[in-house]
């Protein structure tokens, strides 16, 4: 789920000290395009695995934060609880999590149009100026089918997380952010 890691550059600002950030990911394509094109400089401060992260062997109490910025849509119900468990056991105590997803706004007068945007515009754009690239064909499809994150706030807090939900841009992305109960230790 690292996908092109566009939040590195962010988390490696604001933690100076971070030794490294450690990339899951089932792609190791993925992996080397996001290091060609945007993180050459800072490759020596992003250790990959490739690991279907559902069925990943990470080890326990490993992680001082988990980071996911739009990978939740792609996943199912099912999938969204394998992933609670995995952020329950990986997470120190006292570690953060936070989760980004783009959703379906419903109820909002303008959601025709964001669907629009979602469905139609981005897939038009990906095809004329990106290339081949195939980043946003499905994103519309998949965000109304994954609507938002609220269900996964729910399957945190069922792993014992304490977690907060938010909802962005009249709730066209949503997500969720929290922590594992105990004392932060960074390493």
């Amino acid at each position: 789920m690292a996908g092109t890691g566009e939040v590195w550059p962010h988390l490696l600002e604001r933690f100076p000290g971070l030794g490294a950030i450690t990339a899951v990911d089932i792609s190791t394509g993925m992996h080397l395009r996001a290091m060609q094109r945007l993180h050459a400089h800072r490759a020596h401060k992003i250790a990959f695995i490739e690991d279907d992260v559902l069925a990943s062997d990470l080890p326990d109490a490993s992680a001082d934060f988990i980071v996911s910025t739009f990978g939740l849509k792609t996943f199912n119900r099912e999938q969204h609880a394998r992933l609670a468990k995995l952020v329950a056991r990986c997470l120190k105590p006292g570690g953060v999590f936070c989760m980004i997803e783009a959703s379906d706004p419903k109820g909002w007068w303008l959601r025709p149009l964001y669907l629009f945007h979602l469905k139609v515009m981005l897939p038009l754009v990906e095809r004329m100026f990106l290339r081949g690239a195939r980043d946003f064909a499905m994103i519309g499809t998949y965000s109304t089918n994954f609507g938002d994150a609220s269900h996964v706030a729910e399957m945190l807090r069922g792993e014992g997380l304490e977690v907060e939900f938010k909802r962005f841009f009249f709730g066209c992305a949503t997500a969720v952010a929290g922590r594992k109960p105990g004392v932060f230790a960074p390493s």
